[in-house]
Order: structure tokens, then sequence, then C-alpha cells
């Protein structure tokens, strides 16, 4: 299963395991509050915070087999251009794998989200069926929900993390 999540390539993309070198790719995609402005933790301010977030994604990767991608041009080789698959997660009290996505401003409108996420969903579907997938998205955030709705989610229930409300997107 891990070689299926690990590494794989749509028409236009590279969608990567994060790796312990990523740590400056990590901190310019979470450090830019454009790209953070519906993050529930906001933007990051230090290298140490992407530390932070990278350790736990490499975690994830040893522990799960599966985690956040970073995602690469394939006519860019080595620039990345945003994070986006699949993560275990606890919500509610239930283990649930977290569809998220986020992109450099300059990709937004390209549909890298909507592409990241299909690859998302199908192996999430064919390799961990009985793990309920759910999107959680900021009520605002317009575009994010436009992305789950065009990949066939609907809104399921409103949660409230870390004081912040938001919405659960679920397949079907």
């Amino acid at each position: 299963m891990m070689q299926d999540f690990e590494r794989t390539t749509t028409e236009r993309l590279l969608l990567r395991a994060v790796r312990e070198p990523d740590l400056e790719a990590v901190y310019a995609l979470h450090s830019d509050p454009a790209t953070n402005q519906y993050s529930r933790r906001g933007y990051m301010e230090t290298r140490e915070d992407a530390r932070r977030i990278l350790d736990v994604w490499l975690e994830d990767w040893a522990r799960d087999g599966v985690g956040y991608w970073l995602v690469e041009r394939l006519d860019a080789p080595g620039v990345v251009v945003g994070l986006g698959g699949v993560r275990h997660k606890e919500l509610e009290g239930q283990r649930v794998l977290n569809l998220a996505y986020r992109f450099t401003p300059e990709t937004w409108g390209s549909g890298f989200a909507t592409e990241v996420s299909r690859v998302a969903l199908a192996l999430a579907a064919r390799h961990l069926p009985h793990v309920p997938l759910v999107a959680i998205i900021h009520p605002n955030n317009v575009a994010s929900i436009r992305v789950a709705e065009r990949l066939g989610m609907r809104l399921d229930r409103h949660v409230t993390e870390d004081g912040i409300a938001n919405r659960v997107y679920v397949i079907g």
C-alpha cells in the first residue's frame, strides 16, 4: 500500500510523501498569510513551527504508510506548489482520513486541488475503504468548498475545533 501512496503522478503533477529535507518548502507554503487565510492555526511565523508539523507528517508516513503529499509540477521538478492528500486524524472521537489541500496563490484556479484530491480519494477508496473520509473546511473558504463539491462530497455537519467553527464534508 505504501508504494501506491508514497509517490504518484497525475497528468500535470508529481505527488510525493514529505521528506526530511522539505522543511523550507513546508515553511514557505505555510508562512504565507494569503495561503493560510482559513487555517485554524493561521500562518506559520517560524521554521520551528514548520519543523513541528513536518515531524508530525513524517511520523504519519512512518506509522500509517499514508500522509500528506508535497506537490510539484511535472514541468518544474523540485518546485513545490502545494500540499494535498489524506492523513489519519481523530474527529469527534472517531479515526478518519482528513482530505486537505493547500496551494500557492499563483496556482489558484488551476484545478490542482481537484486533481490531487481525486487521486487521494481513489487511493483511499482502494486501500482504506473502512476508514471514513472527511474534508474539514472553514465556512468562508468558498474555493475549498467548491473543490469538495466538485469531488462529489456533501456537507454532513458542523464542528468546532480549537474554538473555530468548520464544516465537515463527506463522500456522497
